[in-house]
């Protein structure tokens, strides 16, 4: 998997309505393509939110903390 950021999201949306102007690919298969960089940029915005979260946190010393749930395995979320 390569690394993904909002311009590399953008340019590959520009691809897909080129090759469906051009008949490549049909409508069907630029729309599953949309939902698939819809998804990306919810998960972009979700990266951006967290990280002014902890920036926050840091900024005014506070001593909560922010669960790391994602550098756990998955039966032990707690």
């Amino acid at each position: 998997m390569k690394p993904v950021n909002v311009k590399s999201l953008f340019h590959h949306l520009c691809n897909q309505m080129e090759k469906l102007d051009n008949g490549e690919i049909d409508v069907a298969q630029a729309s599953a393509q949309a939902k698939l960089v819809s998804q990306c940029t919810n998960l972009l915005n979700y990266e951006l939110k967290r990280a002014a979260i902890i920036n926050q946190l840091e900024s005014i010393n506070a001593k909560d903390s922010i669960r790391q749930i994602e550098s756990k395995n998955f039966d032990s979320l707690t």
